[in-house]
């Protein structure tokens, strides 16, 4: 067992490597040729000083002007060059400009940590995808009440349902774990307004099994199927993908383009969710900035996922799924990712650092 285990680490360690060695080769290359640029332009411009001296000299010897000897330490005060600060490459920082690029170093950010972990990044102004193990196989968690919701939100849209239907709680709907309703009595009432809204802000467990139970959970994974998911959520035994949760985000943006009246509601309620705040990418953003959030967490498995709309210089979707991981140590992986990632996105570019050892 051991050995495998240092198998298993050595293998890590050897793809990181080839990972770091690759994004340096593909940034390394303009960062050479504009040394090479400098270099020669340098030997130009000295050869051009050269031929300049000699011109002088020649002009002050044909006019019998005494030439006055110069010591090899004035020379080289006189017509020393300084080297350029740019053109030094310090390998372990390097600046990302491409999508491209930004995959390699994010990939090598995952591998260097045990577990499985996965994510999904979609640029919608310019519809650029970033997919690294998108369409494996996570545990939902919570990250699943993304679609249900909004499977809740399409039918209230087609007249199948209301706001304003009234849900009775019952035993059959309790969950422990974050909400509003768990806190309340057996019994009490509820109107499907008020429990999209909880299931949303709060997490709460309770509310999405009422409008599981209401609406049918077959029909909810459906649903999903129909817009493109790659994991049937039950056969699958509730399991998601972060191409998946990436994709029922970007469902809501083009619900919200088509009306606008009817959708806002979710989205504001997703950007002023603050369930697990300080474990979240939110809290290492700029508070000012615009963000949509839900987080999944399931600390028996254990599971940490993370799907954020971001609305920077361009706006983006951002799906994080772990498992098999210290949760600890996911959060901190996700925080390091959704920076560098938020960098690039309202910039155009980013400085990384390598963990070399």
């Amino acid at each position: 067992m051991k050995k495998k285990t240092q198998s298993k680490t050595r293998n890590k360690e050897k793809k990181a490597l080839m990972i770091i060695f690759i994004i340096i080769i593909a940034i390394s290359i303009p960062l050479i040729s504009i040394f090479i640029y400098r270099y020669l332009d340098n030997i130009k411009s000295n050869s051009n000083n050269i031929s300049n001296i000699n011109s002088a000299i020649a002009s002050e010897s044909e006019s019998d002007i005494p030439t006055e000897s110069v010591s090899p330490t004035e020379t080289s005060e006189n017509h020393s060059t300084e080297p350029s600060g740019s053109s030094e490459i310090n390998l372990n920082e390097l600046e990302i400009r491409s999508t491209y690029s930004l995959k390699l170093y994010l990939e090598y950010l995952l591998n260097a940590n045990d577990g499985r972990y996965g994510l999904s990044l979609y640029n919608l102004d310019t519809e650029e995808y970033i997919g690294i193990n998108d369409m494996e196989p996570y545990v939902a968690a919570s990250s699943t009440k993304v679609p249900m919701v909004l499977y809740v939100y399409n039918a209230i849209e087609k007249g199948k349902l209301s706001f304003d239907d009234i849900v009775v709680y019952t035993e059959s709907d309790y969950e422990a774990g974050t909400g509003i309703i768990i806190k309340g009595e057996f019994g009490d009432e509820y109107t499907i307004g008020q429990l999209v809204e909880y299931s949303i802000l709060y997490s709460d467990n309770c509310a999405i099994n009422m409008l599981i139970r209401i609406c049918n959970e077959w029909n909810m994974v459906k649903y999903m199927n129909e817009l493109g998911a790659k994991i049937d959520y039950i056969q699958k035994r509730w399991k998601t993908c972060p191409y998946d949760l990436m994709l029922y985000y970007k469902e809501l943006f083009k619900s919200i383009e088509r009306n606008p009246e009817h959708y806002q509601k979710f989205l504001d309620d997703l950007c002023n969710n603050t369930v697990a705040y300080q474990m979240s990418s939110k809290s290492v953003l700029p508070s000012e900035l615009k963000v949509a959030m839900k987080i999944g967490i399931n600390t028996t498995l254990p599971t940490f996922n993370e799907t954020t709309a971001v609305f920077a210089n361009q706006t983006y979707i951002l799906s994080y799924c772990s498992t098999d991981i210290v949760i600890e140590e996911s959060t901190e992986v996700l925080k390091k990712i959704s920076q560098i990632v938020y960098e690039f996105m309202q910039n155009g570019y980013v400085f990384v650092e390598l963990g070399w050892k």
